[in-house]
C-alpha cells in the first residue's frame, strides 16, 4: 500500500481539514497524525505505520530518546474523520506545522505529510535547482530507481 499524489485544501474555521478518499480508503479506520520529527510538517500514518514506529520509538531508552517520545506521542491525535471526510487538527498541531490557511497533503509511499501550501511551493522549488536535481539523479543511479 503506498500513499501518492498530492492534494491542495484549506484547514476550515472549526481546524479541520480534508483527508483525501484515496488517503482514507488506505488508512482504514484507526490512523494517527502527529509531528514530524525533521520537518515542521505534520504527518499521518496508518495504524500498521504507528506501530511500527512507536515499536522503534519506545526501544529508545529515554535517558537519550524522551524527546524524541515527546514530540512523537504528546502531541499525536487518532482523529475519526467526519461524514465529509474531515479531520480537525489540535491548535498545538496547526502551531507546530505553522499552518495558516491552505494546506497540501502529499503522499510519501509508507505515510502522508500535511503541509503549509507556502511552505511546500518554496519547497518545490528549491528542488529545482541544479544542485539538486544532480543530487537526485545521484540517487537514481545509485539505487536504479
Amino acid at each position: 500500500m503506498a500513499f501518492v499524489g498530492t492534494y491542495k485544501h484549506a484547514l476550515d474555521t472549526k481546524n479541520r481539514i480534508f483527508i483525501p478518499a484515496k488517503f482514507r480508503e488506505k488508512l482504514g479506520d484507526t490512523f494517527y497524525i502527529t509531528r514530524k520529527l525533521t520537518t515542521n510538517s505534520l504527518v499521518i500514518y496508518s495504524e500498521d505505520e504507528w506501530d511500527k514506529k512507536a515499536e522503534i520509538i519506545d526501544s529508545i531508552a529515554d535517558s537519550v530518546g524522551e524527546d524524541i517520545k515527546e514530540l512523537f506521542y504528546s502531541e499525536a491525535i487518532d482523529p475519526t474523520p467526519d461524514s465529509q471526510g474531515r479531520v480537525t487538527l489540535t491548535p498545538a498541531l496547526i502551531e507546530y506545522a505553522k499552518i495558516d490557511k491552505n494546506v497540501v497533503i502529499a503522499g510519501y509511499g509508507s505515510y502522508i505529510q500535511i503541509w503549509p501550501e507556502e511552505v511546500w511551493e518554496e519547497r518545490q522549488k528549491e528542488k529545482q535547482t541544479e544542485e539538486r536535481m544532480k543530487h537526485i539523479q545521484e540517487i537514481n543511479l545509485r539505487f536504479n530507481l
